[in-house]
C-alpha cells in the first residue's frame, strides 16, 4: 500500500523549448520581445516533437505568454491530443523568457562587439549582471537572471501543490527551461549558462513526493527527434566529453557503437573497473583516430585530465568517458553547480549518453545533454 501511495504522489514535468523563431534564425536576442514568431522550420519541428510525444497523456499544459511558445504548444497538441481545445492551455506570465530589455532585437555579434564588458559580465557572472530597468529610470538596476529565477520559484509554488501525482507539459523558452531545471535541483543563478537548451529540445523532471525539494532530472535536452545530436556552444571549442555509464546490456552496447561511429573521438577515458574498460574498448575499436585508452584512478585525476585537455584545445576535441554512475553524477554536478549531496537527483540511465562541453578555462562547463541517444534507444524512457 505504501508504494502505491508514493507512486500517486509523484509528479512528472516534461519541458519543451519552443521551435526555431524568427529571431533565432537571425541571431538576435529575444528576451521578452513578442515580435519573434515561429519560422516554417519551427512549425515543422514542433510537429515532429508532437509525434515524438504521441501516446503520452498530459493532465495540464502550461506555456508562456509569448507567441513563439504558444505557437509551439498548439502545434504539439494538434498531434498529441487533436481533440483538445487550444483554450485549455494555461498561459503564465511567470514563464516568459529571460528579460533583457536593452538587448532584445539586437544581434548577438553586435552586442558582443559593442558592449564587450557587459557581454563578458553576462556570460561569466549572470547572477551579478544588471541593466537599467528603463531609459526613464536611470540608475535603477534590473537583474535579468535573478528576476527569472524569482518568477520560476513563484511558478513552482503555485503549480506543484495543485498537481501532485500528475503529468504536466510545459512549452516555454531556453532561459526559462534552464531556470526550471535549476530551481528544481537547487542550482543557483550563477550557473545560468551551464545548461544547454535546443529548439524543441525535451527535458524531464520528476518530483517523487510532489514537492520542489524532491526534484530529479531524468532527461535533459533530447533533440534527436528534430535532427540535432549533441551540438556545441561557445564557438564549438574546447573539450566535449561524452559520458557513458557502465552496466550497459549487449543490445545497448551495439546501439551506443552505432550512435558514436560517425563521431571523431580523439580521447578515451575509463575508470579502473573492468566493465568500464571493456565498454570503452568496444566503442573505440571503431575509431582508429583515438589515442590509447587512458585508465583514470580517482576523481582528482578525472578533473586534472579534463582541465589539461581543455586549456590546450583551441578547437573542439571530442572525448569519450566510460565510468560508473557515481562518477558521471559527480562530473555533471561540478559542471552545473549542483551540491554533491544531491548527486542522486541526477537519474543516470544505462545505455544512454550525457555530454559536457568545457569551452576554455574562462567559461564554466556546459551540460549539453543528459541521458540521451538515438530515438529507438531513448524513447521508451519517456513513456
Amino acid at each position: 500500500m505504501h508504494s502505491k501511495l508514493e507512486k500517486c504522489k509523484a509528479t512528472r514535468v516534461i519541458l519543451v523549448r519552443h521551435g526555431q523563431s524568427s529571431y533565432n534564425a537571425l541571431g538576435l536576442y529575444q528576451g521578452c520581445s513578442d515580435e519573434s514568431v515561429l519560422t516554417e522550420v519551427g512549425y515543422k519541428d514542433a510537429r515532429k516533437t508532437g509525434n515524438y510525444l504521441k501516446g503520452l497523456t498530459f493532465d495540464a499544459v502550461y506555456t508562456s505568454s509569448l507567441k513563439r511558445a504558444q505557437q509551439t504548444a498548439r502545434e504539439i497538441l494538434q498531434v498529441v491530443a487533436p481533440s483538445l481545445e487550444p483554450e485549455t492551455i494555461i498561459v503564465s506570465e511567470l514563464l516568459r523568457e529571460t528579460d533583457l530589455p536593452a538587448w532584445q532585437g539586437k544581434a548577438f555579434q553586435y552586442v558582443k562587439k559593442n558592449f564587450p564588458q557587459e557581454y563578458s559580465n553576462w556570460k561569466r557572472h549572470p547572477d551579478q549582471f544588471y541593466m537599467n530597468s528603463s531609459p526613464l529610470l536611470v540608475g535603477e538596476r534590473f537583474y535579468p537572471a535573478i528576476d527569472l529565477y524569482d518568477r520560476i520559484n513563484k511558478f513552482w509554488q503555485q503549480v506543484l501543490p495543485n498537481n501532485i501525482g500528475k503529468t504536466l507539459l510545459l512549452v516555454v523558452h531556453g532561459g526559462t527551461n534552464r531556470a526550471l531545471i535549476s530551481t528544481a535541483l537547487g542550482i543557483t543563478p550563477d550557473r545560468y549558462h551551464c545548461i544547454q537548451q535546443s529548439n524543441c529540445g525535451i527535458s524531464i523532471l520528476n518530483f517523487p513526493d510532489g514537492t520542489l525539494e524532491s526534484g530529479c532530472l531524468e532527461i535533459m535536452n533530447l533533440a534527436s527527434h528534430v535532427g540535432e545530436n549533441l551540438s556545441t556552444q561557445e564557438g564549438g571549442k574546447g573539450l566535449r566529453l561524452l559520458l557513458i555509464p557502465t552496466g550497459a546490456s549487449a543490445e545497448q552496447i551495439n546501439s551506443l557503437v552505432k550512435q558514436l561511429k560517425e563521431i571523431n573521438i580523439l580521447l578515451c577515458l575509463s575508470d579502473s573497473f573492468d566493465d568500464s574498460q571493456t565498454l570503452a574498448e568496444e566503442v573505440i575499436k571503431y575509431h582508429p583516430e583515438t589515442a590509447d585508452l587512458k585508465v583514470v584512478q580517482d576523481l582528482s585525476e578525472w578533473l586534472r585530465t579534463i582541465h589539461n585537455q581543455t586549456i590546450d584545445s583551441n578547437n573542439l576535441v571530442t572525448g569519450l568517458a566510460v565510468a560508473k554512475e557515481e562518477t558521471i553524477q559527480t562530473l555533471i554536478c561540478q559542471a552545473i553547480g549542483l551540491n554533491l549531496d544531491g548527486k542522486n537527483r541526477l537519474q543516470i540511465q544505462q545505455g544512454t549518453i550525457s555530454s559536457i562541453q568545457y569551452p576554455d578555462e574562462y567559461h564554466p562547463p556546459i551540460l549539453q545533454a543528459m541521458n540521451v541517444g538515438w530515438v529507438n534507444a531513448v524513447q521508451p524512457n519517456i513513456r
